[in-house]
């Protein structure tokens, strides 16, 4: 974010990296040299039938999509390949430009009864696109996206996030971003309920080791700069991504030791940074929860979100006067679009006020709990109101 006119603030450290990289030669690189995982042409056999599982976080999802098409299409090993591109509940956008992508570059792969490429969106309440991979602790079925069971060999790419993070997941990625609706309730509710006991956010053990009973072994992990670029890019056993991108970020001790003595903020305010896509809420909820732990008890949030125009049904349902538990555990159980990242939002508004600046109707976001921003000069006075105010990019 750019420091605004005459008006110093401390930057927090989020999960962002400072550089810049090409991502199709990085893709190439990460798919040629993996950590603790041979070359990309040396684990997949002719005839493979390939899942490349998009998670929900990734800015320029289809660049790195198409970069790794282009490297297994275009490998002289790597021959009659089947290619299924999953992506996350909702993202029809991005799998009609994957589709036009593939209908300009490679018109025989999308073609005849079974195409060489497929593009398909996870639906979690459809039963005939999921399979059971596992049960939990309680013995509760786990689903899982079938083409990504099936597949003989799954590349789940995402952005790293913070553990704490409500969009998080564990390294193997495909959890609960592609499992059924049962198990993505179920995995809300325990992170609400762990946020509430000031607990550490963590799946059960059968829940984390659903990924490896679901054969995955290998993942493409990103870290985002300061633009919503990528700065970051490496591939290899899911454990392995996931300790580099710690390490490349610092560990979480480090990065809070580092700015002990700046917490306690009376304002944070949360930049997205991701321009590839339009704003969701999930990433609101995420950044506004985000914010909280630099706070004051009575500090405040703003969440930059430009953009975002559209109220979905989950968060519509915050102008609700049900108690906050109630509206919590109706969202959780509901099938609402973002629910989940309502029932984050309402948790955060019962103790202080969340301020958004986007394109949603200042009446409208009123009605929901929020204060609206509606332009930077507002955000410069509320900013310059404040004793202390910390800045973070999400």
């Amino acid at each position: 974010m750019k420091n605004p006119s005459a008006f110093d603030f401390v930057q927090l450290r989020g999960a962002v990296a400072s550089g810049l990289i090409e991502i199709p030669q990085a893709v190439e690189q990460a798919l040629g040299s993996p950590l603790d995982f041979p070359p990309i042409d040396r684990a997949l056999v002719p005839g493979d039938r390939v899942a490349i599982a998009v998670h929900e976080s990734l800015p320029q999802a289809n660049v790195f999509v198409e970069a790794i098409i282009d490297r297994l299409l275009k490998h002289e090993v790597l021959v009659d390949l089947q290619i299924a591109v999953v992506l996350g509940h909702g993202q029809s956008l991005l799998k009609s430009s994957i589709e036009n992508w593939l209908a300009t570059n490679y018109p025989p792969s999308i073609e005849g009864q079974e195409p060489v490429c497929r593009v398909v969106c996870h639906d979690p309440d459809d039963p005939k696109t999921l399979e059971y991979i596992a049960a939990s602790e309680q013995g509760e079925a786990i689903y899982l996206q079938r083409d990504l069971v099936e597949a003989d060999f799954v590349i789940p790419v995402y952005r790293w996030l913070e553990p704490q993070d409500p969009r998080g997941h564990d390294p193997f990625v495909v959890l609960p971003a592609f499992a059924d609706r049962a198990t993505i309730h179920r995995h809300a509710k325990t992170w609400l309920s762990n946020r509430q006991k000031a607990t550490s956010s963590k799946a059960s053990r059968r829940g984390r080791d659903s990924g490896w009973l679901a054969g995955i072994q290998f993942v493409l992990g990103a870290i985002a700069n300061q633009e919503g670029q990528i700065a970051f890019l490496v591939s290899g056993t899911p454990e392995g991504v996931d300790r580099a991108c710690q390490q490349t970020l610092g560990s979480n001790d480090q990065r809070d030791s580092d700015h002990q003595s700046d917490q306690g903020f009376d304002l944070v305010v949360v930049q997205l940074v991701d321009q590839s896509q339009v704003p969701s809420w999930g990433q609101v909820a995420s950044a506004a929860q985000g914010a909280e732990r630099w706070l004051t008890p009575a500090g405040r949030i703003v969440v930059v979100a430009n953009g975002l125009a559209q109220v979905t049904s989950g968060i519509g349902a915050l102008a609700s006067d049900e108690p906050d538990e109630d509206l919590q555990k109706m969202l959780l159980e509901s099938t609402l679009e973002d629910a989940f990242a309502a029932a984050v939002l309402r948790g955060i508004q019962s103790k202080r006020s969340v301020y958004v600046q986007s394109q949603v109707d200042a009446e409208t976001l009123e009605s929901l709990g929020f204060a609206s921003i509606r332009n930077p000069n507002e955000l410069e006075r509320l900013m310059q109101s404040a004793l202390r105010v910390g800045v973070l990019e999400y």
